[in-house]
């Protein structure tokens, strides 16, 4: 008797969620996660002056107090650097002087990079929208 009370309870749940809109289906597949694409972004980190500024940290911000180092700029003020992020959505960058006054004092300088206009091509049509190339360059604030 409890067998078939079981049953009927679970009959009249789905069928009130069917009712609903809503799918109690296991059999069909279920995809999680969210779309993303591929952006290379590179650029050149200046002074004032216009000269190139070596040894400041390129890293990408995820909240708060929560971030992530990737590169470093080379000796032309170069950085390229891969990330990974939900198409359209901008990037916070921060760039940082971590070499003391050896390239000159800059304060942190953080930017949002727009991706929502970048072309994307090789994306899967699905999850993955592809990858795209990002230009920034900065010119950095010399500390006072």
């Amino acid at each position: 008797m409890r067998i078939r009370y079981i049953k009927l309870k679970h009959w009249i749940i789905a069928v009130a969620a069917a009712a609903l809109g809503m799918n109690v289906s296991c059999e069909m597949p279920v995809e999680y996660g969210t779309p993303e694409a591929k952006y290379h972004v590179k650029g050149t980190i200046t002074a004032p002056d216009g000269n190139p500024i070596p040894g400041i940290e390129v890293s990408q911000h995820w909240g708060a107090d929560s971030r992530h180092p990737f590169d470093t700029t080379d000796a032309q003020g170069n950085f390229k650097t891969t990330i990974r992020s939900f198409p359209g959505e901008p990037i916070q960058l921060t760039f940082t002087d971590i070499d003391s006054t050896e390239n000159g004092s800059y304060l942190d300088t953080t930017v949002h990079v727009a991706t929502r206009d970048v072309p994307l091509s090789g994306g899967d049509g699905h999850w993955y929208r592809g990858e795209g190339t990002v230009n920034v360059d900065v010119t950095l604030t010399a500390k006072s």
